[in-house]
């Protein structure tokens, strides 16, 4: 009887865990942690998504420079079912624009924005921008009230990123004067 009680002295002096104590606290870390790695989710999803946005922003950017490249140096500019695409027409000369000779076509094909070389939409290019949502991004532009003896080419593009959410559209909206061309030079 002695040993029994003190066995049990022993026993209730052990300073420990009841299984309901961990169990408790194993419930609250699962807790803390499933928290946790929803926060890191959802800064993965958020930076995945403004690299898209940039991504998809400066990939707008070097096809405006490229095509106002073009279009500055083109003696006259026609526009292509509705706005689709537009026709350059270089004149023959060396300086400044010694890389434009002939004819180019930008053109939107199969949601991209493809150079392609000659008159028409038809044929392979270089393709600039993919995702491209904007059906006739083509036009030529006046400013309203003001004469101005140089045609400008307006191009306005609207650019989905990597996903379906119109959220994550780029838009973005350029008017290149054309130098080379004469009044009425973009129709």
């Amino acid at each position: 009887m002695r040993l029994l009680a003190s066995l049990r002295a022993r026993l209730g002096e052990d300073a420990g865990y009841t299984l309901v104590e961990l169990l408790v606290a194993v419930v609250l870390l699962v807790i803390l942690m499933a928290g946790l790695s929803d926060m890191f989710i959802s800064a993965e999803r958020a930076n995945r998504d403004a690299t898209a946005r940039l991504t998809s922003q400066q990939n707008v950017r070097l096809a405006f420079d490229r095509l106002e490249y073009d279009a500055r140096c083109a003696k006259t500019a026609s526009i292509q079912s509705g706005g689709v695409g537009v026709h350059l027409a270089f004149p023959t000369q060396t300086v400044p624009c010694a890389h434009a000779t002939g004819d180019v076509t930008w053109c939107v094909s199969s949601g991209s924005l493809v150079r392609i070389v000659g008159t028409s939409c038809s044929g392979t290019g270089n393709a600039y921008i993919g995702n491209v949502t904007s059906a006739t991004p083509f036009a030529c532009y006046t400013i309203p009230g003001i004469t101005s003896p140089l045609p400008q080419l307006k191009v306005a593009l609207t650019v989905n990123t990597t996903t379906t959410d119109t959220g994550d559209q780029t838009s973005a909206t350029d008017y290149i004067t054309m130098h080379n061309a004469s009044p009425g030079g973009c129709s």
